[in-house]
C-alpha cells in the first residue's frame, strides 16, 4: 500500500541484498503505524476532552439543581414570613381596637387625683366627664390599574381588579373634664389649679370662672376648672403620683393632730 510518508523513508542502498518490494512494504508499514498512533492520540484527546466537559456539565447541572432547591426553600420561607407579617398586622389592628375600648385612665385614679390635690378648706361640688369620638379618615386606596389587551379592548367587570376591603380603624376618643367646687380663698383655688397642671393625667387645665357666693352668712368662692385627659398616660406615673399624694395627705393630717403639748391628738393631763 502506497503512503505519502513513503517519501520520508531512506532510499534503498545499492549494496543491500533485500528486495526493493520488501523495503517499500516495510516503509509503508512504519508510516501506517505512525499515522495510526497519531490518530489514536488525537482520538484519546477528544475522548478525554469529552469526559472532562461532561463532568463539568454534570457538576454545573447538580449545582443548578441545588440552587433551585435552595430557591424553592427560601421562597417558602418568604411566603411564611409574609403570612406571619399579615397575621401580626391583623393582631396589632385588633389590639389597637381593643385598647381603644379600654379606659386608659381609670375613673378612680382620676377622682383620686382631684380629691387628694384639693385643700381641706375646699369642697368638691360637681365633676363632669364628656367623651367625644374623633373621626379619623383613612387614606383612600389607590385604584388598581386596568388590564390591557393587544387583541381587543377589555371593558366591564373583567377590566376592574377586585377592590380591597376597607381597613377597620380603631376608634379614638377625647375626654373633657369639668370640675366645680367651692373655696374660702382665691389662693386655695390657685394652688389647686397649679397642682392639677402638674398631674400626669390632666392636660390643658384652664380656670373657667370664680364667682362669689354666700352660704350661711359666709362669703365663699365658686369656681369651675376645665381640662382634658391625656391619651398617653403611663400607669407607673399615675401610681407614683397617687402614692406621693397619699403620703402628703397623711403628713398634713399628722401635722394637724400633733400640736404642741399634745401626743397623737390627746392633751396632757386628759
Amino acid at each position: 500500500m502506497s503512503n505519502s510518508l513513503r517519501s520520508l523513508a531512506p532510499p534503498p542502498t545499492s549494496g543491500s541484498f533485500l528486495p526493493e518490494d520488501y523495503i517499500a512494504a516495510k516503509a509503508d508499514t512504519r508510516a501506517n503505524l505512525i499515522t495510526l498512533s497519531l490518530f489514536l492520540i488525537v482520538l484519546g484527546a477528544v475522548v478525554a476532552a469529552f469526559f472532562v466537559t461532561h463532568h463539568r456539565w454534570q457538576a454545573l447541572k447538580a449545582r443548578q439543581t441545588e440552587v433551585n432547591e435552595m430557591y424553592v426553600a427560601e421562597t417558602q420561607k418568604i411566603e411564611q414570613l409574609k403570612a406571619l407579617e399579615a397575621q401580626r398586622a391583623s393582631m396589632l389592628e385588633k389590639a389597637e381596637i381593643t385598647a381603644a375600648l379600654i379606659e386608659r385612665v381609670p375613673r378612680w385614679a382620676m377622682l383620686g387625683e382631684i380629691a387628694l390635690r384639693m385643700s381641706d378648706r375646699m369642697r368638691l361640688d360637681e365633676v363632669k366627664l364628656k367623651s367625644t369620638r374623633v373621626e379619623v379618615k383613612a387614606a383612600p386606596a389607590a385604584p388598581a390599574p386596568a388590564i390591557k389587551s393587544l387583541t381587543k379592548k377589555v371593558t366591564g367587570d373583567k377590566a376592574a381588579a377586585p377592590a380591597e376591603l376597607p381597613k377597620v380603624t380603631a376608634p379614638r376618643f377625647e375626654y373633657a373634664l369639668t370640675v366645680g367646687g367651692t373655696a374660702e380663698e382665691n389662693n386655695d383655688i390657685a394652688d389647686f389649679l397649679a397642682s392639677l397642671k402638674s398631674s400626669p393625667i390632666f392636660d390643658r387645665v384652664e380656670l373657667g370662672f370664680i364667682r362669689e357666693s354666700r352660704e350661711s352668712d359666709r362669703l365663699l368662692r365658686k369656681f369651675e376648672i376645665t381640662c382634658a385627659l391625656r391619651d398617653n398616660v403611663d400607669s407607673r406615673d399615675v401610681a407614683t403620683s397617687l402614692t406621693t399624694l397619699v403620703a402628703d395627705k397623711a403628713q398634713r393630717d399628722q401635722a394637724k393632730t400633733n400640736t404642741p403639748g399634745t401626743i397623737a391628738g390627746v392633751r396632757e393631763g386628759q
